[in-house]
């Protein structure tokens, strides 16, 4: 376990286990002045968000109800309102992810600049940190928006010459999509710190940089990105039990089968909770995602390390700028 006030190096060959602790241990140390900016920018947005999850499962019940009481197709305003619900919520959580990776790598920069554990931090202080990571963050994820489209488009047409072949290979093109998304997930992780975390790095740089220390490391990585996962899922779906709960009574008594009266789901009191269960399940998932998101830092820290020697090269870099200068 690391010292409370000892800084944790980012650049650092770690063994399996410290892979993992160290996560645990930067949020030890850091977790007070994290919670205050996450709170900041992502529970305003979580207030909204809310909102668009409950309309959007709200348009679901309508259609569910529809169809059981009439046995008639779901209505276009029905369709309509859910696809734009359904829109609205991706947006936002969009939005939250760019937030997020804001906050927390912004902070960790800063962090890695400094001598130990930050013990106030000002918004002046974090603000340049903050808009490099955003932007940084905005531009991998556009890239990433149209690499996935372009992957659809050829999946799509990879899968109709499948079927003008023998339909019997229809599933294949789909099954190899699969594999390779599981294959590059870990060195995927590691493309977002790749970008933020080193100033000069370009962004087809950053992929290719990502992929290369991912591919080198992909056993642990993907070892530790799943405990990591497991552990959040964990503690998400326990946040978002009251939300679902809630849902769940409300979808039933909704569907209008005969002996259910459900409208006492639709007072004040029940959609307010309903409501504040669903921007506690919002918030406590980003607040929660803030693992993952460290430890791809320190999975990075540990293979840029361990592959391409960075403090190495920073230390030959300074003694050769401090002979320069005498």
């Amino acid at each position: 376990m690391q010292p409370v006030n000892e800084k944790i190096k980012l650049y650092a060959v770690r063994e399996f286990g410290q892979r993992l602790s160290v996560v645990m241990d930067f949020l030890r140390q850091n977790w007070k002045p994290l919670l205050v900016y996450l709170t900041y920018f992502l529970l305003p947005l979580s207030l909204l968000q809310g909102l668009s999850l409950n309309s959007f499962m709200g348009g679901y019940t309508d259609i569910l109800s529809g169809i059981s009481r009439n046995a008639q197709e779901p209505t276009a305003a029905g369709i309509v309102q859910f696809i734009l619900s359904l829109l609205a919520f991706i947006s936002l959580y969009m939005v939250g992810a760019v937030l997020l990776y804001g906050v927390v790598y912004g902070y960790m920069r800063i962090y890695e600049r400094g001598d130990g554990q930050i013990t106030s931090l000002t918004w002046a202080e974090l603000k340049p940190d903050f808009w490099f990571s955003v932007k940084r963050s905005v531009r991998l994820m556009l890239a990433g928006i149209v690499i996935g489209f372009a992957l659809l488009l050829v999946l799509g047409a990879l899968m109709g010459l499948a079927v003008a072949i023998t339909p019997a290979l229809v599933l294949l093109p789909y099954l190899i999509f699969i594999l390779a998304i599981i294959a590059l997930a870990p060195p995927l992780s590691l493309i977002t710190p790749a970008y933020i975390f080193e100033d000069g790095q370009t962004l087809v740089g950053s992929i290719k940089k990502g992929l290369r220390l991912g591919f080198g490391t992909w056993g642990g990585t993907v070892g530790v990105m799943f405990i990591l996962s497991f552990i959040i899922n964990i503690v998400t779906q326990f946040t978002a039990l009251p939300w679902t709960l809630m849902f769940i009574v409300k979808m039933v008594f909704g569907l209008g089968i005969d002996g259910l009266d459900g409208t006492w789901t639709e007072n004040v009191f029940y959609t307010f909770g309903y409501y504040l269960t669903a921007v506690l399940q919002c918030f406590t998932s980003y607040v929660a995602s803030t693992g993952l998101i460290v430890g791809a830092a320190y999975l990075y820290g540990h293979a840029a390390e361990k592959m391409d020697g960075i403090t190495v090269e920073d230390d030959i870099r300074n003694f050769g700028n401090l002979g320069a200068t005498n």
